[in-house]
């Protein structure tokens, strides 16, 4: 096994590709948690998809279930480029993924990327998800927090209405 900063690594240099194909500069790997291979990336495709769940970690544990060909990811760990959503983060409670890494915390990016304002944290609300089998779910953050926080620098969606 690397280490998760060589992981985060692997999800930035997903997250580099993804904003040079036209989509956010966001990414996701999903990593065997045994033997430490790389089993699924994803990028951020909602703008060139006009998908609104085409998020890098939905693509990723799309990817994932249809390459082992199972909705079960259990033994998967997820690296994220960003604090998850709250979709994305319930998609990877619904695929049994129990361990997720990510980047740059939501305070770090403009509130144009995320659905929720106010304080949540996804390392709090990790241990709250729902598993099934009573399985619990570790959420971490700030690996390689500047690193993937810079490559969010000058991001703004005009697209994002003020919920106020």
């Amino acid at each position: 096994m690397r280490s998760n900063e060589t992981y985060m690594q692997l999800a930035i240099d997903v997250a580099v590709l993804s904003k040079n194909t036209g989509g956010v500069a966001i990414g996701a790997v999903l990593i065997d948690s045994q033997t430490g291979e790389v089993v699924a990336k994803g990028e951020s495709m909602v703008g060139l998809t006009k998908d609104p769940t085409a998020h890098a970690e939905i693509n990723c544990i799309r990817t994932a279930s249809q390459i082992l060909g199972t909705d079960d990811l259990y033994n998967l760990t997820l690296f994220s480029t960003l604090e998850p959503c709250h979709m994305c983060l319930s998609a990877s409670a619904w695929a049994r993924i129990t361990k997720v890494y990510f980047g740059a915390y939501k305070k770090d990016v403009n509130e144009s990327l995320f659905d929720i304002k106010g304080d949540f944290s996804d390392e709090r609300e990790g241990g709250r998800m729902n598993l099934r089998e009573n399985l619990s779910m570790k959420v971490t953050g700030g690996i390689l927090e500047e690193e993937c926080a810079g490559l969010l620098i000058n991001y703004y969606d005009p697209h994002h209405h003020d919920k106020q």
